[in-house]
């Protein structure tokens, strides 16, 4: 019995991350549910579950969702997407600046990329403890 419910909470929580990176890819895109539901020809309901982690994706919506995005697979399984840091981390007009930086990104290679992963993962929570203390004021 406790197998099962762990791996139900598993389930759970892949769910949760995957939707959670589908709506980050979304609104990267200034796409509405219900445009991109029209796009991978899903039901609205069906991708706001799937958004939330109350539901699933499939694995043809998953397939459909990486040609739409032009992501790959294992994009939606990454707990911290350093794309979705950056993006949140951008707020207003910076968010032009996004796509400079993620195009600069795109052309490291992994060794490259290995130290600027933890250089950003550093900054964001550096930021959040910043934002945290000010609202603590």
């Amino acid at each position: 019995m406790e197998v099962k419910k762990r791996r139900t909470n598993e389930r759970i929580q892949i769910a949760k991350i995957v939707g959670n990176n589908i709506r980050k890819e979304r609104e990267k895109r200034y796409l509405t549910t219900e445009e991109l539901a029209e796009i991978i020809d899903v039901k609205v309901s069906l991708l706001n579950l799937i958004e939330r982690g109350r539901r699933g994706a499939t694995t043809v919506t998953l397939q459909r969702l990486v040609k739409t995005f032009d992501v790959s697979m294992d994009s939606f399984f990454e707990e911290n997407n350093i794309a979705n840091h950056l993006y949140e981390a951008c707020e207003g007009e910076p968010r032009i600046y996004y796509k400079k930086i993620t195009a600069l990104i795109s052309q490291l290679t992994e060794e490259q990329l290995e130290p600027l992963t933890h250089v950003i993962t550093g900054a964001l929570a550096m930021r959040k403890v910043i934002i945290d203390m000010e609202s603590r004021k």
